[in-house]
């Protein structure tokens, strides 16, 4: 029997996970895709080619009635502690929450992943690597072996993390940045396109440059 599916989220991130899902579904045929909840249009109106069926207040009464949901407000580095808070609250239960992993994308069979995951074409890992519910992989990125990424943390495209990291809670790797073996990163901080971080970054930190350096602390922190 095909799930009924909602994109939490609108352009950008919404839009590259629900085209995500149209891949996937030709070779699963698991999805319906019904369209997005989401603040940005009204209800009934489009988004790209599918309809508006609601706001992101009504993600809890759709899941109620037998949806499935991906979320991807977290995906932007605006406002993103006070998005996972309000969606946390919610207490949607993990099994509503659809993950998608690309038939083009690379994860080794040791691979331990969450809940509502969503895994692009040409992302990859290596040996072991824990993937924790929320976690969005973009095009080219890497996860080496035995790292660990919290629930909500983001990778873009061609960021590379290193064996044996441990990522956490909604942190936000950018564009071609880079992280180093053994090193932890923070909750909720930011690393900036094509930073080479060499050292632990704290929580709500932000880092950027070569050699990554501490640029300011991210809003939010509590």
């Amino acid at each position: 029997m095909k799930k009924r599916l909602l994109i939490v989220g609108g352009r950008g991130s919404g839009e590259i996970t629900i085209s995500l899902f149209e891949e996937v579904n030709q070779l699963t045929n698991e999805w319906i895709i019904e369209g997005f909840l989401t603040d940005i249009k009204a209800k009934g109106e489009f988004l790209g080619k599918y309809k508006v069926i609601g706001s992101t207040d009504e993600i809890k009464d759709y899941v109620n009635k037998g949806y499935y949901i991906s979320y991807t407000l977290h995906c932007t580095t605006k406002n993103k502690y006070e998005r996972i808070q309000k969606f946390k609250a919610l207490n949607i239960p993990m099994e509503a929450n659809a993950t998608a992993i690309h038939p083009r994308a690379y994860i080794n069979p040791s691979a331990k992943i969450g809940h509502g995951v969503v895994i692009c074409p040409f992302a990859s890992t290596s040996f072991a690597p824990e993937i924790g519910n929320f976690v969005h992989m973009y095009p080219n990125s890497y996860i080496a072996h035995n790292s660990i990424i919290n629930d909500y943390s983001m990778l873009t495209a061609h960021s590379t993390v290193g064996a044996r990291v441990k990522v956490g809670e909604g942190a936000h790797m950018g564009l071609n940045s880079c992280i180093r073996e053994d090193l932890t990163i923070g909750k909720y901080s930011i690393i900036g396109m094509g930073a080479v971080v060499t050292k632990n970054v704290n929580d709500f930190e932000i880092v950027a440059g070569n050699p990554a350096k501490k640029i300011k602390t991210a809003k939010g922190e509590k």
